[in-house]
């Protein structure tokens, strides 16, 4: 029953890791490791790159005037790196793992676009490979940027998703990029940029120099999914829901993974959700789609 004048308020919790990679090594072959170049980039990933997501901290710290300021010092020297997008927010318990220590009150989400030619060519190789190539990449520029930030003398903590084989994640980063106006959360389970669509991998890095928090920037996406099912068509492990569920305080379309998986395996990243999305697609492109989306869903600058 509802009561008049009684808001309803759902308590928003931490993400709870299931251990899916763990059963992905278990229960199928070691993905990623097909070629001398994919060895090679996940053996950086895991011993060369994860050992130094966090460090020492300059003894000489800089200051800024604002965090503001602060925010596009860290931007110009992330895009200098090579990351395609970043924004910022703060760290809140809904978008760290249950059991997880980090460290710092202000996040930095960065994105890091993958190539799209590979990622039409889902399900097949090109497309596993493409991911793995971009989480190599995003992981490089996570540490950059966070060694740069230790170097004006501030903590600075990466967290970035292939890790996974050391220790559970830290950070549920397409929650952090939400929160930091990178995007919307489609109904295949990703986040979805303005600028390339559904093909990013996302990293974060939490730090306790003051940064302003961006705050969410919808521009139609969930409006749009409400009405489109092609990925969930599309997805031969039927792993994509049609309907939204409640899951930690949020109503969201929550994918299956271990259906996921079993597509996953086979090439280390499927990617047939991504690249039969509708947001995916070419840059140059994006700007008259999305002129198209604001039209069907009002209220969207």
């Amino acid at each position: 029953m509802t009561v008049p004048g009684l808001k309803l308020v759902i308590q928003k919790e931490p993400p709870e890791y299931k251990d899916i990679f763990q059963y992905l090594i278990k229960n199928y072959e070691d993905p990623g490791k097909g070629t001398e170049m994919e060895k090679f980039w996940v053996n950086d990933l895991e011993e060369g790159q994860y050992p130094r997501l966090e460090g020492p901290v300059s003894e000489e710290k800089v200051h800024f005037g604002s965090p503001e300021e602060a925010a596009r010092t860290i931007e110009e020297f992330a895009i200098a790196a090579g990351a395609d997008m970043i924004g910022f927010t703060e760290v809140t318990d809904e978008i760290i793992f249950k059991g997880a220590t980090v460290n710092g009150k202000y996040a930095i989400s960065i994105g890091f676009q993958m190539n799209i030619e590979a990622i039409s060519k889902a399900p097949g190789p090109p497309t596993g490979i493409e991911a793995l190539r971009a989480y190599w990449r995003l992981g490089s520029i996570i540490l950059k940027v966070s060694q740069f930030i230790r170097s004006m003398g501030y903590q600075a903590q990466g967290h970035q998703v292939r890790t996974f084989i050391k220790d559970p994640p830290t950070v549920l980063n397409s929650l952090a990029a939400v929160n930091a106006g990178l995007g919307e959360v489609g109904r295949l389970g990703l986040l979805i940029t303005p600028r390339f669509g559904p093909r990013v991998r996302l990293g974060t890095i939490t730090t306790e120099l003051e940064l302003p928090d961006n705050g969410e920037r919808p521009f139609g996406v969930d409006e749009f999914c409400s009405h489109c099912t092609i990925c969930a068509d599309e997805c031969v492990g039927e792993a994509i829901p049609m309907e939204k569920s409640l899951e930690r305080g949020h109503m969201k379309y929550t994918i299956d993974p271990y259906k996921c998986l079993t597509e996953f395996a086979k090439y280390d990243g499927c990617g047939v959700c991504i690249s039969v999305c509708p947001f995916n697609r070419p840059e140059n492109e994006m700007e008259w789609f999305l002129e198209g989306v604001r039209k069907m869903v009002k209220g969207y600058p």
